[in-house]
């Protein structure tokens, strides 16, 4: 499935023509062409690599890694159009690259540990716009999200070895706003038609927050910590 840029599509391989992409119909380029993307191109990779016993060794590999290496934005994030936006294909391009064997001290990773930071709310969550999608350049939704707060949390957390300020206030919040009920958790952080639909997966909430926090227990606190009781006394 491998397409022959180095990246995945999602549903089926060299399909990006550009002859589709310039025909005279509404969203044409989204509709009818399956370019590969950061978030399943970051994704197999991790797959491969964590689960799969593939190296940067492997051929299929190294093609992957330079796609996301040449498909980076300038300020150090990636964009994906399979969810909302700028912080989804971050979250996996950089989780794909630290499973590929990239050091964290590689200036990709550390120009999108940068753009992290600087995109993080003050109470301690990310928040994403799917106008994101239409202007192709990231759009602040003004408040966090659970999903996307846990998209980014779990970046940070694979590109440290030990927890830094920025996790720590990532996991306050997941942990702090599970149960909340405002407006921002049923915000569409499924990517559907760019400008056209969007989707609100029940589930991402809880999984991705399930995820993060996961992680978090298993590269920093593997005795067990009691995640409240560690947050309370970092404050």
């Amino acid at each position: 499935m491998q397409n022959t840029d180095g990246g995945w599509p999602a549903f089926e391989r060299n399909t990006n023509k550009r002859l589709l992409s310039n025909l005279a119909v509404d969203g044409a380029k989204a509709t009818l062409t399956d370019p590969s993307s950061s978030d399943l191109t970051g994704r197999t990779l991790e797959f491969l690599c964590n689960d799969a016993g593939y190296t940067l060794e492997d051929r299929v590999v190294r093609r992957a890694v330079h796609w996301l290496l040449q498909n980076q934005e300038s300020n150090g994030s990636w964009y994906d159009r399979w969810g909302v936006c700028y912080i989804y294909g971050t979250w996996a391009a950089l989780t794909g690259l630290l499973a590929a064997g990239l050091d964290t001290g590689h200036p990709a990773i550390t120009r999108a540990v940068k753009w992290l930071h600087d995109i993080q709310n003050e109470d301690g969550g990310w928040g994403e716009s799917c106008l994101s999608d239409t202007q192709k350049a990231y759009v602040s939704l003004g408040r966090s999200t659970l999903s996307q707060t846990a998209w980014a949390t779990d970046a940070l957390i694979a590109a440290f070895r030990h927890p830094v300020p920025a996790i720590e206030r990532g996991v306050g919040y997941l942990v702090k706003e599970q149960h909340d009920c405002d407006w921002t958790q049923s915000y569409p952080t499924g990517g559907g038609l760019p400008g056209g639909f969007y989707i609100h997966f029940h589930s991402y909430n809880t999984v991705w927050t399930l995820v993060a926090l996961g992680h978090y227990l298993r590269k920093f606190h593997p005795f067990g910590m009691d995640v409240d009781e560690n947050i309370a006394r970092d404050e």
